[in-house]
């Protein structure tokens, strides 16, 4: 439930979590946004700290990309 918010007023899953949500970005997305961010890093004239925060951004959409798929295959085996 959303703070605020009663359960089943636009939430994206039941309580059990039962009801299949749209997910709020895919795994090309998440591929997509790594690799803006790691050349947006790779920009000269930025700071050494501000490169760092882009290449730290990017390997996050990198395991985030991971996470979405390996949740997807436990998913797709759960339903055999």
């Amino acid at each position: 439930m959303v703070e605020g918010k009663p359960a089943g007023k636009g939430d994206p899953t039941s309580r059990a979590g039962n009801r299949k949500a749209e997910p709020l970005i895919n795994i090309a997305e998440c591929r997509e946004q790594a690799n803006h961010y790691k050349r947006l890093s790779g920009v000269s004239g930025i700071s050494k700290d501000r490169a760092a925060a882009l290449k730290n951004i990017a390997r996050s959409f990198v395991g985030l990309a991971g996470q979405l798929d390996r949740l997807a295959s436990r998913a797709r085996n759960e339903q055999r």
